[in-house]
């Protein structure tokens, strides 16, 4: 039994690194300054915005949020 625990391990941890791959290959560059790879962060209303790209992790006004960072930025600046 331990070693069906360890592959279901490898396999989640595999997968893991699929996703963020993914995730970091579909993420859009433009206008971000890029710190690294995995940290970006850019000015939204006068105020930090930073981003986690392979994560879908962001942070905005010390609240830490995921999920789709261009929904969250067209939802506060509309029109632009």
């Amino acid at each position: 039994m331990p070693s069906d625990m360890g592959e279901m391990w490898r396999q989640h941890r595999e997968l893991k690194r699929q996703r963020h791959e993914a995730n970091l290959k579909s993420a859009d560059p433009a206008g971000w300054t890029i710190h690294t790879s995995y940290h970006w962060s850019r000015e939204l209303l006068g105020k930090r915005l930073d981003y986690w790209p392979s994560t879908n992790k962001f942070q905005y006004e010390g609240r830490v949020m995921t999920g789709d960072v261009k929904d969250f930025i067209n939802k506060r600046t509309p029109g632009e």
